[in-house]
């Protein structure tokens, strides 16, 4: 009778622990997971620096090697038999979290000895209605310079110049827009002016056409004169136009029979922006 007794108060035991267990996983289920081992580490490797490390996990042993490589190990004195709590990692102008579970009744299978955190990984800071200054807003479009991700399509061709739409990217309350423009004559180009203006997409009578301009509030660079290639950033205020209306970008020539191309930036490719993390 104290067998039975003892074997039904183990299993109830038992069947609370993995109720608790199934109630603490229940807890930040949107959160990517991350498997502990005693007897193994796991590294995480970041494309931006981490400047801050949290565990709400008690018994975890945070070592950073480098800037961007984060080793993860229990700690040797640790006894716990179960754990489940949250890291942090902060960047400079984003965060990343993960899930941290130690549980040595898990199947190996489910152990990541690497993790990589790449750069849609990260959630920004800043919300929706921060103002940025002059200084950040080049420094983010330093960094649209960088990134390989974008659209890269040209949109126009003629008089030897080349038009291309690189990528088009938010970030709450603006939207960077970043062009190229390539020389194949041998002729330079000194530009007169980069216009942005929104137009009707199809125009029946010219005097019913509506031109509105638009003006950024930042570019990169200045204009001037290219031989071969001309690239810039220019950063707008969000803003949003109908279907029936399309971005006109025309870049012009300083001569009086200078050459003049211009192509549409279309809604659905505001629509598409990529998001920067900041």
């Amino acid at each position: 009778m104290k067998k039975i007794i003892f074997l039904t108060a183990l299993c109830c035991l038992y069947m609370s622990t993995v109720f608790s267990q199934m109630a603490s996983l229940a807890v930040f289920t949107d959160l990517p997971v991350i498997f502990l081992k005693k007897s193994a580490s796991v590294h995480l490797v970041s494309d931006k620096p981490v400047r801050y490390l949290n565990s709400s996990l008690s018994g975890v042993r945070l070592d950073q090697p480098t800037d961007g490589l984060i080793r993860i190990s229990l700690a040797d004195s640790a006894s716990i038999a179960y754990g489940d709590g949250i890291l942090t990692l902060a960047g400079e102008r984003g965060f990343v979290q993960f899930r941290l579970i130690y549980n040595h009744s898990f199947p190996d299978s489910v152990f990541r000895p690497s993790v990589r955190i790449g750069l849609d990984d990260w959630k920004p800071f800043i919300g929706q209605g921060k103002e940025l200054g002059v200084q950040e807003l080049k420094e983010l479009a330093h960094d649209l310079l960088k990134s390989r991700k974008g659209i890269f399509q040209t949109r126009e061709d003629r008089y030897g110049i080349k038009a291309r739409l690189n990528k088009i990217a938010s970030l709450g309350n603006y939207i960077f827009i970043d062009l190229s423009f390539y020389n194949k004559s041998n002729i330079g180009y000194d530009i007169d002016q980069l216009r942005f203006s929104l137009e009707d997409k199809k125009i029946a009578k010219a005097t019913n056409s509506q031109s509105v301009p638009i003006f950024p509030e930042l570019s990169l660079f200045d204009n001037g004169s290219f031989k071969r290639l001309y690239r810039n950033i220019f950063v707008f205020k969000k803003f949003t136009f109908p279907g029936n209306k399309i971005l006109q970008v025309q870049l012009s020539e300083k001569q009086l029979s200078g050459r003049s191309i211009s192509f549409p930036i279309r809604y659905s490719d505001v629509l598409d922006a990529d998001v920067i993390l900041y």
